[in-house]
C-alpha cells in the first residue's frame, strides 16, 4: 500500500506561511538562487525518487507549479541536483479542486481527482504504484492534515522566525499526536524534521490524565 507524504517549509516558530506576505523567510523561494547545501539537495532529491504520483491543488497548478518546474528541468537537463524537477514532469499529477472543473487539463500526465479528498486518496493508496507526495500551499496541506490521510510529514525548518502566520495543522480539531522519525540538520541552516501520525491516537493527552486536551476534567 502506498503512503502519502506532505513536504512543507516552515519557519523556526512553526508557521508555514507568514502573516506579512512581504517577509522573505525561506532560504529558498523556488527561484534560480538555490542556497541549500549539497547534502540537503541530495536528500531532497532522494524523496522524489521514492514517489511516482504528485497531488496538487488547483490553485497551485494555476499559479504555475507545473510550468515552472518544466522550465527548470529544460534548463538543467543533465544536472543531478535538478532530477526532482524532471520527476515533476514525468510523474502522474492529480489535481484537486473545490470549485467547478473546467475542461481538460493541458499538461501531460495530469488529470482531475475523480472524487472527494479522502475518497480519492484512499483509492490511490490502495492501487498500484509507489508513494504519493502532495504540494498545494497552506490550505491544501491543512485540508490533508484535517482529513487524516497523511502518512508522513517532512517539515523543512528555516532559521527564521516570522512572529505571526498560518499553521499546517490549523484545521485539525483537537490537535494531532506525532512521532518524530528523524531530525537532520544541514550546513545551510535548515533542519528537516520527519513525523508520522502516532499510532496511539489522534489527539494529545492532558498531562497526567491520559485524556485528550480538548475534553473536560
Amino acid at each position: 500500500m502506498s503512503r502519502l507524504l506532505v513536504q512543507m517549509q516552515t519557519s523556526a516558530d512553526g508557521h508555514v506561511e507568514a502573516a506579512d506576505p512581504a517577509l522573505q523567510w525561506q532560504l529558498w523561494d523556488w527561484g534560480p538562487n538555490w542556497p541549500w547545501d549539497e547534502e540537503l539537495k541530495r536528500d531532497f532529491n532522494q524523496t522524489f525518487r521514492k514517489v511516482d504520483r504528485i497531488l496538487l491543488s488547483r490553485k497551485m497548478v494555476e499559479e504555475g507549479y507545473i510550468d515552472h518546474w518544466a522550465r527548470i528541468a529544460a534548463s538543467h537537463p543533465d544536472e543531478p541536483d535538478f532530477a526532482f524537477a524532471r520527476k515533476v514532469g514525468d510523474a502522474e499529477k492529480i489535481v484537486f479542486s473545490t470549485t467547478h472543473q473546467r475542461g481538460r487539463l493541458r499538461w501531460p500526465r495530469t488529470r482531475w481527482a475523480a472524487g472527494g479528498l479522502a475518497e480519492t486518496i484512499a483509492h490511490l493508496k490502495a492501487g498500484p504504484g509507489a508513494d504519493l507526495i502532495a504540494f498545494g500551499g497552506t490550505g491544501f496541506a491543512a485540508a490533508l492534515a484535517a482529513a487524516g490521510v497523511v502518512d508522513e510529514y517532512q517539515l523543512y525548518v528555516n532559521p527564521t522566525a516570522v512572529g505571526r502566520g498560518e499553521s499546517l495543522f490549523r484545521s485539525v480539531a483537537g490537535g494531532l499526536r506525532l512521532r518524530l522519525v528523524r531530525s537532520t540538520s544541514y550546513a545551510c541552516g535548515i533542519v528537516v524534521n520527519t513525523y508520522t501520525p502516532h499510532a496511539d491516537g489522534d489527539r494529545p493527552s492532558r498531562p497526567g490524565t491520559g485524556r485528550p486536551v480538548n475534553e473536560g476534567p
